[in-house]
């Protein structure tokens, strides 16, 4: 466990203890008898005492533009590590599956809450290029109502949902699911709520430093793939599309420079 904490001290510092102990191979009640054990009174207080280490760490380093670099580097080299290790927990052949089923579908529902929408949005707007039918949700009031009722069995949700898992796009999932939609979930665990109702999983990690915010670098890179998949998948179809387009950005005189 120390061993564990030692290596891993800004995640152990904002994560539930819940997460902690499955990133540690570890029982919940271990991590709390560690706790105790180093003279804590109890896991909340050890990780208070881990985020002013950190914050105090943070504001040394702060002191120089050496520092500054040295830690700048950090983060950047946490988000190419996500990176590494996404791609070698990818399957080819799930991958073709997701294109598949994205390429055949009626329509495609892009769906994220929080800093997941962003990525959702991205994700809407590059298939959008390449097929019709595709809508980006952000699963609150009226987005959420107008979208589910166009899902029908034939239809394909693209979700974002990492720990913390918002209930807005879970439930727009189970809404999806009941009407027989194939669910495409990028997620952090396999066990996650949404993840039990997927038809595909897609595992990666976010970069949650001290701003206790997910990244979406990694969120991005996978949906990403499944994006040039599709283009791939009918290049003709993708080409004509974008000839469009691009007679459609000069109309409007809508580039500054080529």
């Amino acid at each position: 466990m120390a061993q564990y904490i030692l290596g891993h001290l800004e995640e152990t510092s904002y994560l539930t203890l819940t997460k902690i102990s499955r990133e540690a191979n570890v029982s919940e009640t271990t991590v709390i008898r560690f706790a105790y054990s180093i003279g804590f009174e109890s896991f909340s207080a050890m990780q208070g005492a881990l985020q002013q280490e950190i914050l105090g760490n943070n504001s040394v380093k702060a002191e120089g533009n050496a520092h500054e670099s040295a830690y700048y580097d950090h983060v950047l080299n946490r988000e190419i590590s996500i990176l590494e290790k996404t791609k070698k927990g990818l399957s080819r052949d799930k991958v073709d599956e997701a294109v598949e089923r994205l390429y055949r579908a009626d329509m495609v529902f892009s769906v994220g809450s929080r800093t997941g929408f962003p990525a959702a949005l991205w994700f809407g707007i590059a298939l959008g290029r390449f097929r019709d039918g595709v809508f980006p949700v952000n699963p609150v009031g009226e987005d959420f109502f107008s979208n589910v009722m166009k899902v029908t069995e034939h239809s394909v949700v693209v979700a974002i949902s990492m720990a913390r898992y918002s209930k807005a796009t879970y439930r727009f999932i189970q809404q999806a699911k009941a009407r027989g939609a194939s669910i495409i979930l990028v997620t952090d665990s396999q066990i996650s709520p949404p993840a039990l109702l997927a038809d595909l999983v897609f595992l990666t990690e976010s970069n949650r430093d001290e701003t206790g915010i997910n990244t979406i670098s990694s969120i991005s890179a996978l949906l990403n793939i499944m994006a040039v998949g599709l283009r791939r998948r009918d290049p003709r179809q993708a080409m004509e599309r974008l000839k469009v387009l691009e007679t459609l950005y000069l109309e409007q005189n809508d580039v500054i420079f080529e």
